[in-house]
């Protein structure tokens, strides 16, 4: 009988947290959008212009461009395949803030997504980056792993983001780490392609802090869409 009663309260204590943790993740959701009172002052704009125009090719074959940013809130990184160093780590993280959105979408606002740019164009190619896509269980709909011109790939790193990205891959050093530079960051643009906020994306405290000002620029989103469909009322009300 004691031992009944013991596995008794042990069921008890694992079905209360199965229904504390998505209770607790609705209530912070909740809290946050209802309190935040001026979210634009939490994050600056960090770009002066939008994201410029682009084409690559994602994982999966589908052409990205930069109307498919438009109105979207995203996370964008650089990475290559064979990277044995931070590229792992970011990954791994990128893959837990895809799972997150993912369990919780319907309480977003505004449509989210993630970019994972090669450095090392030559190497991954499609099927590379589709192999890579399934060791990590990425969603193309919501996380798009691109390739394309090698230019345009380094111009948009170094030009528009302002992380490194350099190819050292000819060099005739052998004790170079790896053949490729580029930065651990992750970077989160508003759904008007500006840049909002720089995150080491090796640092589950930084991805943590990440997926908090994403919140925020949901929160910026929704009030957004509201203010202006009053606005639209009011027009239909006036004529």
């Amino acid at each position: 009988m004691k031992n009944i009663g013991i596995r008794y309260q042990t069921m008890t204590i694992v079905v209360l947290v199965l229904i504390a943790l998505p209770l607790s993740f609705f209530i912070y959701f909740y809290f946050l959008h209802k309190t935040t009172p001026s979210p634009l002052k939490q994050l600056p704009t960090l770009s002066l212009e939008s994201i410029p125009d682009f084409s690559f090719t994602s994982h999966n074959g589908k052409t990205i461009t930069r109307d498919s940013f438009q109105g979207k809130i995203v996370i964008a990184d650089f990475f290559f395949t064979t990277c044995p160093g931070i590229c792992p780590k970011m990954t791994s993280n990128m893959k837990l803030l895809q799972d997150s959105i993912l369990k919780n979408y319907s309480a977003f606002h505004a449509p989210i997504r993630l970019i994972s740019h090669t450095v090392n164009p030559t190497m991954d190619s499609l099927p590379v980056l589709s192999e890579y896509a399934e060791l990590y269980d990425v969603n193309p709909k919501l996380w798009w792993l691109v390739t394309g011109d090698k230019d345009s790939l380094y111009n948009l790193s170094t030009g528009f983001y302002k992380l490194p990205a350099i190819d050292l891959s000819a060099e005739e050093d052998t004790t170079l780490p790896e053949p490729f530079v580029h930065s651990e960051r992750f970077v989160l643009l508003d759904r008007d392609g500006y840049i909002r906020g720089y995150y080491d994306g090796t640092d589950s405290a930084m991805v943590n802090q990440l997926f908090k000002d994403l919140i925020v620029l949901d929160i910026v989103a929704g009030n957004q869409d509201k203010k202006r469909d009053r606005e639209s009322l009011k027009r239909k009300d006036e004529n």
